[in-house]
């Protein structure tokens, strides 16, 4: 169907630099690499291959690089950690998986040697380390995390800006007595005891510094509203549900054993996972470590040594990431690349909004379509694509005799039609990147990656790992040997 389309030309089609990001391979089976460095959009439905030809191709293509620190966002019972956790590891790389569900305790047991323990709130517990100065960017970052803010509903502002009142100064006090103790469980549980909370605010007042005695008289002031403040209360103890007394995250970040600017420092590989049938619930969760992670990449001298880092965010929309997104612009310029992937732009809209749907596709410098599913999608990619000239070859009967007659007639048409395009073939997708163009190209799959195809591990969500065949091999740099 797409034989007689014209195809542009592949950016940089040869593996020119160690770990470089794979995209896909030409029609003739050369390698697609991103051409620089760049944050990325991935749209595929379900089943079209997000992990298998997106992350875990991405990842692979990575590992080589040691000079930068790999974050996943492993939301779908860790089936990305499943898979490449040991394979890192044995590549050389420094591997942490924050496991708070034990969801891979299938794998390893209970003595998974990747396994580490990270505060949610580390980028709040750092801001306090480095000073007052810090405290409120973080605090506010983090609480907007926890309650999102709606667009076009100012009129409910008040609702939502005293839950977070209570939820910062719980986080002040706690961290202003030890910060071990600012974990979102142990917050949960000061603002669900009113009396406790109560007493805390009453000896802030009196002993705590200037910003911690406000918030606390805040508080207090709070409390004499007897229709108000029930409310405020419960919506603060909803924004930390997730974290109350009985569910698996109450006790998560006790006993933290590195940082999240630690992590990155070692130029480790992250992978940040949780089950698939909480995924929807567990935003917040996801949110948290990744500011965290932002807040160490964008702290310049505060965070010295941070160094670069890849964001593969694989289902992103399932997290209030809307700072994430409006920072986009900001953490290119400090090393950070953010690799989202999603179902469809309409998704993005519906999580984000129209505005924070363009500033993805704006600082996307490639972006991929795995297939399309949605007719406004397919038509809005036809018609960018634009159009090609095409010459029409017609014959007529003149009424008053046989004779034959023929004509040759120039005219266009779309390069790819929303028709052509839903009916993609399932091993192939559309590349789009800025300064070349659009690009029809075949996915490559993780077992076509040599040499890490003979060392993938099990897939815990699809069985058995995929047979190798590899196509192309992938060179390792100073990480491992070559095969």
């Amino acid at each position: 169907m797409f034989a007689g389309l014209k195809r542009r030309p592949k950016p940089n089609a040869s593996p020119a630099r160690v770990g470089r990001r794979l995209l896909g391979l030409s029609f003739d089976g050369r390698p697609i690499f991103e051409p620089r460095p760049s944050h990325s959009l991935l749209l595929a439905a379900a089943g079209g291959g997000k992990t298998t030809c997106g992350a875990l191709p991405w990842l692979l293509s990575m590992l080589a690089d040691g000079s930068r620190a790999i974050v996943v966002m492993d939301s779908k019972d860790g089936e990305i950690a499943a898979q490449a956790a040991a394979l890192c590891a044995r590549a050389g790389r420094k591997v942490a998986i924050l496991d708070d569900f034990a969801v891979l305790e299938g794998i390893w047991g209970e003595a998974n040697p990747y396994r580490i323990a990270l505060a949610p709130f580390g980028g709040l517990i750092a801001a306090h380390e480095r000073g007052q100065d810090e405290m409120i960017f973080a605090s506010d970052s983090a609480n907007h995390a926890l309650i999102e803010e709606p667009a076009g509903d100012a009129k409910n502002q008040y609702w939502r800006d005293e839950p977070r009142t209570i939820l910062e100064y719980a986080q002040a006090t706690l961290l202003n007595r030890n910060p071990a103790l600012a974990i979102p469980g142990a917050i949960w549980s000061l603002i669900a005891d009113t009396e406790m909370l109560s007493n805390a605010a009453r000896i802030d007042i009196e002993e705590g510094n200037e910003t911690l005695a406000t918030l606390a008289r805040l508080v207090l002031e709070m409390q004499g509203n007897e229709e108000h403040f029930p409310q405020h209360r419960a919506a603060a103890l909803k924004a930390l549900r997730i974290f109350g007394a009985g569910s698996p995250l109450h006790r998560a970040g006790s006993g933290a054993d590195t940082t999240h600017l630690e992590l990155l420092r070692q130029r480790a590989v992250i992978f940040i996972v949780g089950p698939q049938r909480h995924m929807e619930r567990l935003g917040p969760y996801y949110a948290l470590h990744l500011q965290s992670f932002m807040d160490a990449i964008l702290g310049g001298s505060m965070t010295r040594g941070a160094g670069a880092v890849d964001l593969i965010l694989d289902e992103f929309t399932n997290a209030p990431l809307k700072e994430l997104v409006s920072r986009l612009t900001t953490m290119r310029g400090y090393g950070g690349r953010a690799h989202m992937i999603a179902q469809s732009r309409s998704e993005i809209q519906r999580r984000y909004g129209e505005k924070e749907t363009l500033t993805i596709e704006e600082n996307g410098v490639v972006k991929q379509w795995f297939g399309f599913s949605s007719f406004e999608e397919a038509e809005r990619v036809s018609k960018a694509m634009g159009e090609a000239q095409n010459v029409a070859h017609s014959v007529s009967v003149s009424s008053g005799n046989q004779d034959l007659s023929s004509s040759l007639q120039t005219g266009r048409e779309r390069l790819y039609t929303p028709d052509e395009l839903m009916c993609l073939p399932g091993d192939e997708q559309i590349i789009h990147v800025k300064d070349v163009g659009f690009i029809h190209a075949k996915k490559i799959r993780q077992n076509e990656i040599a040499p890490w195809c003979f060392d993938l591990g099990d897939n815990p969500l699809e069985g058995a790992r995929l047979t190798p065949d590899p196509k192309l091999t992938l060179g390792t740099g100073d990480q491992g040997a070559k095969r």
